[in-house]
């Protein structure tokens, strides 16, 4: 990926996951989650697999989804969420459930709207205090 001038990351999360939230992308997806002092985005990362018997797997860009500069930005929080063990967010079923965190991030579209896309990050906590941090301006 390559970053414009004087751009440099504050935070980035290479197996984050997409749940949903945002109105131009409604599945889940995988991929690269990004903060810089600029912009905040979220790079789509595809599986492809290569060779006669599929053997071998290779990464694949699907393309930068999220892609905002850092002043539509709003907020960010936390949220604990129960799903079924083993699975990215299905319902959970009586004997199969545990807790998940998940970071929200409020953003202001172009066009005026306000989404709210859910991802899956390592530690929640840290990107939501990155987040408010870059926001208001300080160096994180």
């Amino acid at each position: 990926m390559i970053l414009g001038k004087n751009e440099k990351i504050i935070r980035e999360e290479r197996n984050a996951s997409y749940h949903g939230g945002h109105s131009r992308h409604g599945h889940i997806m995988y991929g690269n989650l990004l903060l810089t002092n600029k912009r905040f985005l979220f790079e789509e990362i595809k599986w492809k697999n290569i060779g006669f018997f599929s053997t071998n797997r290779v990464e694949e860009s699907g393309g930068i989804k999220i892609n905002l500069p850092l002043e539509g930005v709003i907020g960010s929080k936390t949220e604990t969420r129960v799903r079924k063990k083993g699975t990215l967010k299905n319902p959970p079923t009586l004997f199969s459930k545990e807790d998940y965190k998940v970071l929200i991030v409020s953003l202001e579209t172009s066009s005026g709207l306000i989404e709210n896309p859910i991802f899956g990050v390592m530690n929640a906590n840290d990107w939501a205090i990155a987040i408010q941090r870059t926001t208001e301006g300080e160096l994180v």
